[in-house]
């Protein structure tokens, strides 16, 4: 029998653990950009793109094991066999890692010398630092792994508390060695490489504990493996295609913008990263609760958590992507203190901004679809968004760079996020569509409001100081905040009731 676990407060840990997370990237970034340079600091930007597109040799495994363990936590015990399955996903993510590493290493010097625009940085330092990402991207997939496994045993305590050491060592931990020791991208790589040891090392330590295998020689077991192959298949087909939507604008400009600019652009992309990530903590946790009560039969009780969840996003996420985007510029500026970065950004990171707010909401349609187990819908969303998405987003870099990709990518997703979500709600769950569009629309609205409230005092705060700019924001995104949460019920009684309720 599941063990009475309040989703409320795995989130809360979730949010606690991710926040720490994704600030201190956010903080600590810029100084990056100080020490290194806007070429080295360009380097990093293309390291987290390759790192996004080698997500796809997972292959939609991980996902898939966080759905198996948790459905597997309504059995008996002596039914579990998750420590079994942990070791057959090892056992097929072996070959992909070496594939990893050995096509990162032969193709650097092409990547090196033929793709990115570099003036400054030795040919020789760029072919190396490359090399070492392919090692770090290598491990990073099997702490996903172990991570995935922990994740669906609802562990969320212990997995942000070794989210919160591993950030700490690695940001900070790089923010020691390029201000202290060495400004060499090179020493920067190879203590990336060191972290990412450790991390793999402490989250398998706790998949093996949790997850026990019989014994150590244990291997592939294909009787478990096989139920699982079409979930996979079907999430690593639109894997591919995801990475294609949300990554094929950072590829191409990866090619065309000097390296020092794309420097520039990665502080955009970090933003938007930013954006999106803010849904992970409560989506860690909704996608095993979900699962849980579509197993027990509790369908009308998942469609209110759903609801609940996506009313909950929408009221932090609208706000805050509403105040970066009006306010691009400073915000840059008081981030980096960088006056060059800030005037670039400016234009871009306004509908950049915008269009991950609604690409993180969009994605709740998947989640409802994950929760059915019925991923076709979301297969035929994913190739006919692709088809269209690469043609789109090539013209626009072509004919006017960043800010052409940054239009596509704002325009693609209002388009998509106004005709997709009312197919999939009509076909999964007929009823719930109405109360879904109010709450979009009573949060659009109420968001304009708030920012038409707050405006004049951002500018009443707001100096040529940074300090005082990032005082002005807060404001602007507080009361902004207040407005839209006033808007109605208040939110965080609803959810506590609908997230705490324990499964039968």
């Amino acid at each position: 029998m599941q063990t009475k676990r309040s989703v409320i407060r795995n989130t809360a840990l979730n949010y606690a653990g991710q926040a720490y997370v994704l600030l201190v990237g956010i903080l600590i970034m810029p100084f990056y950009l100080g020490h290194l340079g806007a070429e080295a600091y360009g380097l990093i930007g293309f390291f987290a793109v390759m790192q996004a597109w080698l997500q796809l040799l997972d292959a939609g495994l991980s996902p898939s094991l966080v759905r198996a363990v948790a459905h597997q936590q309504g059995t008996p015990a002596s039914e579990r066999n998750s420590g079994q399955l942990l070791r057959s996903f090892e056992i097929i993510f072996l070959p992909l890692t070496l594939l990893c590493c050995v096509t990162i290493y032969l193709s650097s010097p092409w990547i090196a010398l033929q793709w990115l625009n570099a003036k400054e940085l030795q040919p020789q330092t760029l072919i190396h630092c490359i090399s070492l990402m392919g090692v770090v991207i290598a491990l990073r997939l099997y702490s996903t792994l172990y991570k995935s496994g922990i994740q669906g045993l609802e562990q969320h305590g212990w997995l942000n508390l070794a989210n919160i050491i591993i950030a700490t060592l690695r940001y900070f931990g790089g923010l020691l060695l390029v201000s202290v020791y060495s400004q060499d991208p090179a020493d920067f790589f190879e203590f990336q490489v060191a972290v990412g040891l450790i991390e793999t090392l402490m989250f398998a330590g706790r998949a093996y504990q949790q997850m026990p295998t019989p014994h150590w020689l244990t291997g592939f077991n294909w009787r478990l493996v096989k139920p699982i192959i079409p979930f996979a298949a079907s999430m690593s087909f639109t894997a591919v295609l995801w990475i294609v939507l949300t990554q094929i604008d950072k590829v191409l400009l990866s090619e065309q913008l000097p390296l020092d600019q794309y420097g520039y652009f990665s502080l955009v992309a970090l933003i938007t990263t930013g954006i999106l990530m803010l849904t992970n903590p409560l989506v860690q946790t909704l996608l095993p609760r979900l699962t849980v009560l579509m197993a027990e039969g509790r369908r009308d009780d998942m469609h209110r958590l759903f609801l609940a969840a996506n009313r909950f996003v929408c009221t932090f996420l609208f706000p805050l992507a509403a105040v970066i985007a009006l306010h691009a510029q400073p915000l840059i500026y008081a981030w980096t203190g960088d006056q060059v970065a800030a005037q670039w950004s400016r234009s871009i990171l306004c509908w950049y901004a915008l269009g991950s707010a609604i690409m993180a909401v969009s994605a709740f349609q998947f989640y409802l679809q994950y929760a059915y187990g019925r991923m076709n819908l979301h297969v035929w969303y994913s190739i006919v968004s692709a088809v269209i998405t690469v043609p789109v987003v090539f013209l626009a870099i072509h004919y006017q760079g960043a800010y052409g990709a940054a239009l596509a990518w704002f325009f693609l997703r209002i388009v998509s996020f106004a005709v997709w979500p009312m197919i999939v709600h009509n076909h999964l769950a007929p009823g719930i569509h109405g109360t879904w569009l109010r709450d979009i629309l009573r949060i659009s609205v109420m968001t304009g409001v708030g920012l038409a409230i707050s405006e004049p005092l951002f500018r009443l705060i707001a100096a040529d100081d940074r300090f005082s700019v990032f005082a002005g924001l807060a404001v602007n995104g507080l009361i902004t905040l207040i407005v839209v949460a006033a808007s109605d019920k208040p939110l965080a009684s609803r959810i506590f009731i609908l997230f705490s309720k324990p499964s039968t």
